[in-house]
């Protein structure tokens, strides 16, 4: 009779820490906040980044389920009139060589801010309408952290370097794509009125007008303005 008396409360014990743990379960949130932009390292992902788009690896992979862990984000790809969503991240601390994969997204209101941390699974698939012939289909995103920092219309502060580079381009040749948006950028001061690409000399350069002391030439900087005639105007400097 004891050894059941013991066996029943153990047993009920037991349930009450099940019950317990579910509760806490149930309340612990799926996804973290931050505001700022998480960094991404992953050098393996980069390999294969170069080894499918440099090193012709891609027929190998095509047809293939993918899942990648990064920053999403998107570029306004003005030549196609079509928003392009990325999953993104770097090599190393330097950040110059990066990483980022094309995301075919059926529903786009269904994503977290950009500059959110995701895990994005999809098909890896060859398609003429992915920029680079190359995207993840069907991506499903789950949101690891999600970012609640200062957003603007066009965000460059989510993006690797490769991706501000082709947003750059697109608003320095399709001025009316982007008139009066918002946009934050980041680089390097070129000149009294010009920044350019944060990683590598001559890559590209464009145009800013501030009304604030400009640091000295090379100095890392964030832009927060407004697009005019291609050009970031009314931009507020943040040095790095």
């Amino acid at each position: 009779m004891k050894k059941r008396i013991c066996l029943a409360l153990l047993l009920l014990a037991c349930a009450v820490l099940a019950t317990a743990c579910a509760a806490k379960d149930e309340t612990t949130p799926l996804a973290t906040s931050t505001s700022s932009v998480p960094t991404v390292l992953n050098s393996s992902e980069y390999t294969l980044y170069q080894n499918i788009f440099y090193n012709n690896y891609a027929s190998q992979y095509v047809g293939k389920s993918m899942t990648k862990r990064g920053v999403i984000t998107s570029i306004y790809d003005a030549y196609s009139s079509v928003t392009r969503y990325y999953v993104c991240g770097y090599l190393d601390q330097t950040k110059c060589c990066d990483w980022q994969w094309e995301l075919q997204v059926e529903d786009p209101s269904t994503l977290p801010a950009f500059g959110s941390l995701v895990e994005v699974t999809g098909t890896f698939a060859q398609n003429e309408g992915a920029l680079d012939q190359y995207w993840l289909s069907n991506a499903k995103v789950n949101t690891l952290t999600t970012y609640t920092g200062a957003t603007a219309d066009i965000n460059m502060l989510t993006m690797t370097g490769t991706l501000e580079r082709v947003q750059v381009m697109n608003y320095s040749s399709n001025h009316e794509a982007f008139e009066g948006k918002t946009v934050f950028a980041y680089g390097r001061v070129y000149g009294p009125n010009m920044f350019q690409d944060p990683y590598y000399d001559g890559s590209w350069m464009a145009a800013f007008v501030t009304n604030d002391e400009v640091p000295a030439v090379g100095t890392s900087i964030i832009l927060r303005g407004v697009m005019q005639a291609g050009i970031i105007t009314d931009a507020k400097l943040e040095t790095i």
